[in-house]
């Protein structure tokens, strides 16, 4: 019986540590969308949450190790949404141009996913963990019906993630507005090539309506520290 009543409680604790964890990712989520990642300090997502500092740090070791499983979940959550929307599209170029026009639109306007994107300062393979393997998957569809010519995949890849980075980054500074999007989106269709006429038309047309959001499921994410 002591055993399972020690397994009893060890399940408590663990419950309740898990619950507080979940409480300061909402509570920080809620307050950096209101008010953008530097504007939210440990203090103010402590005090919002009902928790001493000091617990704070039974979860995280910092406001960047918080920041990680919020802004990664918010960015899958966006992934699935543009996996929805390229279901829409037999054709793989349409589908993907539909996924980048509105990424490049929904990225900049959320301060989680654009510090994910442009300043989280994780490794390449990490960012992609956030974003997904959705985009591979979309360009070897392609590829597989003769859509597009990639001969390597790797280059292209890198080069695709560097200019989508840059765009986002450009977004965000104000040097973009919605035409120079989608004249990057044209140009990476042609990357992949699609011809000239088809590639604008293609990038240039209406934009489609989007799946509504929905919450991210940071709650699932292990604890890192």
């Amino acid at each position: 019986m002591a055993v399972l009543e020690q397994q009893a409680q060890t399940g408590r604790v663990a419950e309740r540590r898990a619950a507080v964890r979940r409480r300061l990712l909402r509570v920080a989520e809620a307050l950096m969308l209101e008010r953008g990642v530097e504007g939210v300090t440990i203090d103010d997502i402590t005090a919002a949450a009902g928790i001493a500092r000091r617990s704070f740090y039974h979860h995280f070791a910092s406001k960047h190790e918080l920041l990680v499983p919020i802004a990664r979940a918010r960015t899958r959550a966006l992934n699935h949404r543009l996996d929805g929307l390229v279901a829409r599209f037999d054709d793989p170029a349409e589908g993907m141009a539909a996924a980048m026009r509105h990424c490049l639109r929904e990225i900049p306007s959320d301060p989680l996913c654009r510090w994910f994107a442009l300043h989280s300062g994780l490794p390449t393979e990490r960012l992609q963990e956030g974003f997904g393997d959705s985009p591979t998957r979309d360009v070897r569809r392609g590829v597989q019906q003769g859509r597009f010519d990639v001969r390597n995949e790797a280059v292209v890849r890198r080069l695709v993630s560097s200019a989508f980075v840059a765009a986002i980054a450009a977004c965000v500074e104000g040097q973009f507005g919605e035409g120079d999007i989608d004249d990057t989106v044209e140009y990476i269709l042609r990357i992949f090539a699609v011809d000239r006429d088809e590639a604008a038309r293609i990038a240039h047309g209406p934009l489609p309506s989007f799946p509504v959001e929905r919450r991210g499921d940071y709650e699932e994410e292990p604890e890192e520290n």
